[in-house]
């Protein structure tokens, strides 16, 4: 035996200066400290837009073996927008030349392609995209056509697609469905609304942005930073996060602090960001991919061009922000500096940033994700590292570091795989730690629809040490996945044993086929795996004991087996459970059943094979069944026993057997089942239309199937399968087999063309052969086209296929919900407006708001349904305080304890003159400025402003006076005041403004104190209306008429006119003919 130890320093230094003077891209050994710099970005669009621009078309490429796709339609927004972005980056004079002419060909490209009028595209997110865009686009260009599209699309989705009907608010995500309003439609409405309202300052969009925003917040956040998908009408809220949602939160949020100064916007930013950075990462702190789905795989282009926006948000703020802006910035240039490290000799990176793709097909909206990132992210250094690996846990084969030419896709085990892999291609997998006692096994998760391959593991180079290999043969599908153990030896066949870190090379060698196999994970084991992995094929004749059977001689498999027979198999390790078993049988008999049972023949029964009589000895074919997984798990001895039918002898012949991880699901035959419940499937997708969700894209030459598992027949076999389908076709046939994809064809049903794609009516098929208890279904799609959409199907009475949904009845518990947060207070005379955030337990249904005074009820109760986020309190006293209580409620009746807010802790002002509060109909005289005063809350006052006769006064500095020299009569001054948290007051207050002898007086020496008034003018005035004052003061008005009128001529002598300013004149004047009126 053989010990591989960790490589010598030497060796390893070797090979890490080789590949660094080989290709600069790569990032191979300890971490390094790198910085991405404007250059790189310049780079990375160009090499972009020569991999994907069809200049031609003004559209992008779907990838960059262009062939006959292009890119999706809301995808094309979005990359429009980096363009944008590396536009307003670069500065090089002829690539921003180049990239300013790109802006208006992507929008004319996609104008030549999809029409002038976008509006009759069913999903609103897609309009949407758009709208933002093109927000952006005029902001650029100012060109009108931009804001006239920007605000026509945001407008038809946001007037049409609001509803109140279901959660409360929201937009609904498609305008031909109403079931689900999501993330994706509702916080790019919002930000597009804040870059709506940057563009022309109409307060309607700043309204429709705090209005989606808030009920968004509430109704698809947790309230701590992560950002649900969507809420459905039939099954509430989905709770799963994304880049791209995350994104448009962090953005909308950003937006709306920005324009407002509510710093509880810009905390909702910095949560987000926390959740992502903390969540949606792999070990090492990058971003995961999450594609292979088309829309989520180019997630972080939109994320980081957010993430962005936040950036230079928590940089211009500082403060309090300073140190998450610290940690932000440090991230942010790992993620886009590994990114960039990562990429191909085409200056392309994939959308799986984690892993090197040196060659294959790259995908449009996946590479544009590093192109956005070093337009938008501010360069700094960096030091890039790539986290340890354990070999003993699954290592996913998409986290691979440096690979070429295979391509990355969805795996049924919810997971993704290696795909299109072709001899030659490797995948390399760095740091995986084998620690001091290292492995001498390996096991590959693979599936392969021709005859497979091998898979040779070598040690830190393509071409390093040989440990071991893997041969993986045809499993019938490229979604059948099967373990394929393995124990490690070298070239020579020695068993070898792998220690300390390496980096861990799987090259990928073909048997007879050029397509070898799909790859989902791999691990090493400490000891060799063939005969204990309960997920690989098992031989059955590996048995340690056996009775009542015998061994093939020639092709291994158990035959002639006996009614009780049994076979047994030591230490198979289960790991931490199995849900289902897979056996490779035969039956020229009865047929009969194969019995599950752990550490002993009278052991726990875990699980029941039936099998079939199949009509021949030759007639091999794989049957399923449910495993209990609570009970097998980890390491046990695995009995089989088997039980002829009648008690007949020779139920089967038994070739293999293997576990499977999933989980089935029990569902009644004679009930409604959903379509899209299925366990496993492959070759279709799913949509949204009438309601419904659906099988589609089911394309008979590929051979598509969906597995449900398992299906409760109960004692009484159905007669009938019933099914809702829908074809614009031909249509096809559905075959209902058990247990396996060759097992009893029990129904055949025909379903003919209906007329259209959502046009789904009834069919049905006879059961012909007698099923009861329970069984894994499998329904084969069959047909030479495009086939059927496929609703729902059921074994009972067909009239449940078209019975409404009942909604479903809400869990029951004890926990109250959480309390509603960040109240703000908009006063407005004798109301108060009231908004506020959560609660954000999906159970909640309502906030009751109580207001007291002194301890007292003050009316009713007010009670809002969550998702409204709004009340209106009317029949207040304007100058008392009150205190208002917020209680949530949820589905089970728990009621939380309460949430009080103070009135008067939120801002204030007073308005006085000459030091007496001006109240509703005072007369206050002119002679005295009026004092404008405000006094911050819990929160500081970010803006403050009375407006009278039409003129804005703002309170600098916390105050302002305003000047009412000969400014008399009947006024209404309007108080508006919004602090940091968002609360406001918004007041109106009508008085009267007077004047006197005493007014004028005052106004006379403030005149001369200014210099307004001056030289021999101001005895003249003074004397003049002291005269006008004594002769008042004897009751002689005539006198005092005579004086005011010797005042008067005073001041307009044509000959003093350059002692007196004109705004002193003009008061003065006013006021001395305010008195004569008076008098006379």
């Amino acid at each position: 035996m053989k010990l591989l130890s960790s490589k010598p320093a030497r060796w390893g230094t070797w090979t890490v200066a080789v590949a660094l003077a080989c290709s600069p891209l790569s990032v191979i050994g300890p971490a390094q400290a790198s910085a991405f710099t404007s250059s790189d970005a310049d780079t990375a669009i160009k090499a972009f837009n020569s991999a994907f621009w069809d200049s031609s078309a003004k559209y992008f490429w779907a990838n960059s073996g262009h062939g006959n796709s292009y890119q999706g339609f809301w995808v094309e927004a979005e990359l429009w927008e980096t363009v944008m972005d590396a536009y307003l980056n670069t500065s090089d004079p002829s690539l921003k030349a180049s990239l300013r002419t790109q802006i208006d060909d992507v929008f004319d490209g996609t104008v030549a392609k999809y029409g002038e009028d976008w509006t009759n595209n069913h999903f609103n997110d897609d309009i949407m995209w758009w709208a933002m865009a093109s927000a952006r686009a005029y902001a650029i260009t100012k060109e009108q056509r931009y804001l006239d599209k920007a605000k026509y699309y945001f407008d038809f989705v946001y007037d049409t697609q609001w509803s109140d009907d279901f959660a409360n608010g929201g937009i609904w995500w498609m305008n031909s469905d109403h079931s689900t309003k999501n993330a994706c439609i509702n916080f790019p409405a919002a930000e597009a609304a804040i870059f709506l309202y940057n563009d022309t300052k109409d307060e309607h969009y700043l309204d429709a942005a705090a209005k989606i925003f808030r009920w968004g917040k509430t109704m698809l956040t947790d309230g701590n930073g992560k950002v649900f998908d969507r809420i459905e009408v039939k099954n509430g809220a989905v709770p799963d996060a994304t880049h791209y949602n995350q994104g448009t939160f962090i953005g909308a949020a950003v937006g709306l602090y920005q324009v407002t100064g509510n710093s509880v916007y810009l905390d909702d930013a910095v949560k987000a960001a926390e959740f992502t950075k903390s969540h949606l990462v792999d070990a090492s702190g990058l971003l995961r991919f999450e594609g292979p789905n088309g829309d989520l795989k180019g997630g972080k282009t939109i994320l980081m061009r957010n993430l962005a926006y936040l950036q230079k948000a928590v940089d211009e703020t500082g403060g309090a922000y300073q140190a998450f802006g610290t940690e932000l910035n440090d991230w942010l240039a790992f993620n886009t500096e590994t990114a960039w490290s990562n990429r191909g000799s085409s200056n392309l990176a994939d959308g799986n940033w984690a892993g090197q793709l040196l060659a294959g097909t790259f995908d449009s909206w996946g590479a544009s994700g590093a192109v956005e990132a070093l337009n938008v992210i501010k360069p700094q250094t960096a030091e890039l590292h790539v986290a340890d690996k354990d070999p003993y846990s699954k290592v996913e084969a998409e986290s691979f570091n440096t690979g070429t030419g295979f391509l990355l896709e969805g795996s049924p085990e919810g997971t993704m795989q290696l795909s299109g892999i072709q001899s030659g291609f490797y995948a390399a997998y760095k740091n995986v730690d084998f620690g001091t006692t290292g492995a001498a096994g390996f096991i590959a998760r693979a599936a392969s629809g021709t005859g497979g391959g091998q898979i040779e593991i070598r040690l830190d180079s393509p071409d390093g040490p040989k440990v071991g290999t893997v041969d993986v043969t045809g499993t019938g599908g490229w979604n059948n996945n099967a373990d394929f153990p393995a124990a490690l030896s070298d070239d020579q066949g020695q068993p070898v044993t792998v220690t300390g870190k390496h980096d861990v090379y799987l090259l990928f060698n073909k048997t007879n086929d050029p397509y070898l196999f799909n790859l989902n994970w791999f691990k090493f084991t400490a000891g060799d795996p063939t005969r204990t992995d309960a997920y690989a094929r098992l031989s059955a004749g590996n048995f340690d004991d056996s009775s009542g059977l015998n061994k093939n001689a020639d092709n291994g498999y158990l035959d002639t087996i006996h009614d009780g027979a049994y076979a047994s198999y030591k230490g198979i390790d289960f790991g931490t459970g199995a849900a289902g078993v897979t056996v490779r049988v035969s039956s020229g008999n009865q047929g009969g059943s194969i019995e599950l049972k752990l550490d002993s023949p009278d052991g726990p029964t875990v699980g029941t094979v039936n099998i079939p009589a199949q009509g021949g000895w030759d007639d091999w074919s794989e049957i399923m069944a449910a495993i209990d997984d609570t009970q097998a798990a980890g390491v046990h001895d695995l009995y089989l026993i088997f039980h002829g039918a009648d008690g007949s002898d020779y139920p089967c012949n038994l070739d293999w057997f293997s576990f499977t991880t999933v989980k089935g699901k029990e569902q009644d035959a004679s009930g409604k089942i959903e379509a899209e419940s299925y366990s496993t499937g492959v070759q279709f997708g799913t949509e949204n239309g009438g309601g419904q969700t659906y099988l589609a894209g089911i394309y008979g030459p590929n051979n598509p199937y969906a597995v449900y598992n398992y299906i409760n027949f109960g004692d009484a076999g159905p007669a009938k399968l019933y099914v809702n389908a829908a074809s614009d076709t031909q249509g096809g046939t559905i075959e209902a087999r058990l247990d396996s994809l060759n097992g009893p064809l029990i129904s055949s049903v025909n379903v003919t063309g209906t007329g259209g794609w959502q046009t789904f009516q009834v069919f049905s098929g006879d059961v012909a052969t007698p099923v009861t208890g329970k069984h894994i279904v499998y329904l084969l799609f069959k047909g030479s086209d495009y086939l059927f959409n496929l609703d729902k199907f059921t074994f009972g009475d067909p009239d449940v296929l078209t019975k409404p949904d009942e909604p479903p009845t809400p869990p029951t518990d004890s926990v109250a919900p959480g309390e509603v947060e960040h109240v703000q207070t908009i006063r407005e005379d004798d109301q108060i407006r009231l908004t506020w955030d959560g609660p954000y337990d999906i159970d909640g249904t309502k906030t009751i708001i109580t207001v007291l005074q002194n301890g007292q009820q003050i009316g009713e109760p007010a009670i809002v349904n969550r998702g409204i986020q709004t009340a209106l309190l009317s029949g207040l006293a304007v100058d008392e305080d009150y205190t208002i209580v917020f209680r949530n409620v949820d589905t089970s009746g728990n009621v939380s304890q309460g949430l009080s807010i103070e009135t008067k802790n939120g801002p204030s002002f007073s308005l006085a003159s000459g030091g007496k509060a001006v109240k509703e109909g005072s007369s206050i005289g002119d002679g005295t400025p009026l004092s404008f005063q405000v006094t911050d809350g819990v929160s500081e006052i970010v803006s403050a402003v009375v407006t009278l006769d039409g003129k804005d006064y703002p309170a600098s500095g916390g105050k302002t006076t305003i000047d009412l020299a000969g400014n008399l009569g009947d006024k209404t001054a309007v108080v508006e005041l919004t602090d940091r948290a968002g609360n406001r007051v918004r007041a109106t207050l009508a008085f009267h403004v007077v004047t006197s002898l005493d007014d004028i007086g005052r106004l006379l020496s403030r005149y001369a104190e200014s210099g307004d008034l001056t030289g021999p003018l101001v005895p003249q005035l003074t004397n003049a209306l002291d005269q006008a004052r004594q002769q008042l003061d004897k009751g002689s008005k005539e006198q005092a008429v005579k004086h005011m009128e010797d005042f008067i001529k005073h001041l307009n002598n044509k000959a003093l006119s350059d002692l007196v300013s004109a705004a002193a004149k003009t008061a003065l004047n006013a006021d001395a003919q305010s008195l004569l009126s008076a008098w006379k």
